[in-house]
């Protein structure tokens, strides 16, 4: 026991000052109940404010003031991930109390659940997973893993048997809730009452944080399991990490991939990756590749429209047909699009054709001229001649619009909706039901789009609308392009997508882009500080590109090795936004 027991706490103030926290006298009748980890009051300028317990030692007490009392008493991090934490605060050039702050859960935890009762048997697979599962049970820890593969069966969930049964907990992240509900419903039918879902309310997620700390558990649930803490953690799954929602948008700007790195080599658990195409981060990093299967996602049908002519629609004939047929059969087809917003076009209110360029057919809004011809819009419909249109507004809309049109029925909808056909974007794939027939409107557009991750980003979108078709005879996935030789097309042809990545981390190197540079973006708004840009200049041994006009306000890019420019940019972002900037720190940014 110390003599005169003391605690370093880090209070909770977004603020780097408090960074090292501040030293406390712990009195006699807290002595028991303060340890690293604990949540406890302190006053503060004061006032009493909440904060962690970081250290515990021996100091002088006629110096320092006393903790005022324990807010809970469950610890809500261990010394390993308390240095992850730091690892993150440091990378993300956050104040840690910020980082701390995730980590807690939103109640006060007070009340640890009983153990749970082993489940039955459950007889692992043949998956990569299952081989994996079962050497971390035994004792064995192993590199990275990149599990190159389609995840949507479900089967490989039986693969967590032999960590569960030895008494260790797994952790399983995915980015939606939609995911998690589906992912921890299948998972219960394994495992039973040992598997914890982390969604819903305050309530609901501190009891699932509650139950976190209880060994022999899946924990299942979204990008905000990255940062809590989970007893006797033996192996973590992530699913296609290199989805945007793995990454948060607010500063600070956590990734899940690199946290997770961080944590399994500071808390020595086996981290795997599953999904059909790792990032080329996760492929510069050095994770271990093993293929699931033989084909990252389904067979590709390429359809190609390169010799159509202008104003053909926005589907070809073949498509078209083949979802005539899969409506025929009483199935469902999923038409997907990457862009949700568009010009505002029109359609007939009587023969329900879309409003066109006379001369080239381009779709038309209302008193538009025609981008493609320049031709003003037509008076009337050039099919029935009517005068009265409806507006169409986002592109899925008229995607819809057009299908109906063309099958002379109301088969498709907006997703979700109540059609045979649905149409939507990626943010529609997470809760989007097994699908007969499912199709690219438009493979061009995303690979041509702006940034220098749109191939990638093509990549993995079409991987993952090829991975929600069910299974079965007769099931298949058609693209657009009229680049049907593309190495895009190739690989999506082929199912292998480790080639591809490749060529493109070199072509990345070649360019001076992430992966092979690290950089990070400093966005400052509402307020420019002077000297911004003299600051910024003075960080040694990075270079410095921009600033670039953004909304209320201005963007920097910084390349290079940026350990040391990180902890320069505490002090810097800790004083422009003491001068009133509203400063955004954006490391490992996905678009620069």
């Amino acid at each position: 026991a110390l003599s005169d027991p003391a605690a370093r706490v880090v209070p909770k103030v977004p603020s780097f000052a408090v960074d090292d926290g501040f030293w406390y006298s712990v009195p006699d009748h807290l002595s028991g109940d303060v340890v690293a980890g604990s949540l406890v009051r302190v006053p503060l300028s004061g006032r009493r404010v909440r904060g962690w317990v970081v250290e515990l030692g021996s100091k002088d007490p006629g110096r320092l003031k006393e903790i005022a009392g324990v807010s809970a008493t469950i610890p809500v991090f261990g010394s390993p991930l308390l240095e992850g934490l730091r690892w993150a605060a440091r990378h993300y050039v956050a104040p840690l109390s910020v980082l701390l702050d995730k980590a807690t859960p939103p109640n006060l935890p007070r009340v640890l659940p009983p153990p749970v009762n082993l489940p039955p048997p459950v007889e692992p697979g043949p998956h990569p997973l299952a081989a994996l599962a079962g050497e971390v049970a035994e004792g064995r820890r192993r590199p990275v893993q990149a599990l190159v593969g389609p995840w949507r069966d479900l089967a490989w969930l039986a693969a967590f048997a032999p960590v569960v049964r030895s008494g260790r907990s797994a952790a399983l992240i995915c980015a939606s809730v939609a995911e998690a509900e589906m992912l921890a419903e299948e998972a219960r039918s394994l495992f039973g009452e040992a598997v914890v879902l982390v969604a819903g309310g305050d309530a609901a997620l501190t009891r699932a944080w509650e139950s976190a700390q209880v060994p022999g558990r899946i924990v299942v649930g979204t990008p905000r399991l990255a940062l809590w803490h989970i007893v006797s953690l033996d192996l973590a799954v992530v699913l296609e990490e290199n989805r945007r929602a793995m990454k948060e948008r607010h500063t600070p700007t956590v990734h899940v991939r690199e946290v997770m790195r961080a944590r399994s080599l500071l808390e020595g658990f086996t981290l795997a990756f599953l999904g059909p195409t790792p990032s080329t981060e996760n492929l510069a990093s050095g994770a271990e590749i093993t293929r699931v299967g033989t084909r990252a996602w389904p067979l590709v049908e390429v359809v190609d429209r390169s010799e159509e002519p202008p104003g053909s629609g926005f589907l070809s004939g073949r498509v078209v047909a083949a979802l005539a047929a899969t409506v025929r059969s009483g199935a469902r087809a999923f038409v997907f699009t990457h862009r949700r917003a568009g010009g505002s076009a029109m359609r007939c209110v009587r023969c329900r054709a879309l409003r066109s360029c006379s001369i080239c057919g381009s779709p038309l809004g209302r008193g538009a001229s025609c981008r493609r011809c320049g031709a003003d819009a037509p008076p009337g419909c050039l099919s029935c001649g009517g005068v009265e249109f409806e507006e169409l507004g986002t592109i899925p809309a008229r995607l819809v619009a057009e299908i109906n049109g063309r099958l002379g029925r109301d088969v498709a909808a907006v997703h979700p909706g109540p059609g045979l056909i649905s149409v939507g974007t990626e943010r529609d794939l997470a809760a989007l039901p097994p699908m007969a027939l499912v199709v690219a409107a438009d493979v061009d557009g995303l690979l041509l789009a702006p940034g220098f991750r749109a191939s990638e980003e093509a990549l993995r979108l079409l991987a993952r609308l090829g991975n929600s078709l069910e299974r079965g005879p007769g099931r298949r996935m058609m693209i657009q392009t009229a680049h049907p030789s593309s190495e895009l097309v190739a690989t999506l042809t082929r199912g292998d997508p480790i080639p591809y990545l490749e060529k493109v981390l070199v072509e990345r190197a070649r360019d001076g882009l992430p992966p092979a540079t690290e950089m990070l973006a400093v966005e400052i708004r509402e307020h420019i500080p002077e000297g911004v840009e003299e600051d910024l200049a003075s960080l040694g041994g990075v270079s410095l590109l921009g600033p670039l006009e953004i909304e209320q306000g201005l963007r920097w890019l910084l390349a290079g090795d940026l350990g040391k420019a990180r902890l320069t940019l505490r002090g810097l972002v800790g004083r422009w936004r003491e001068a009133g900037a509203t400063v955004r720190i954006d490391a490992d940014p996905i678009d620069l």
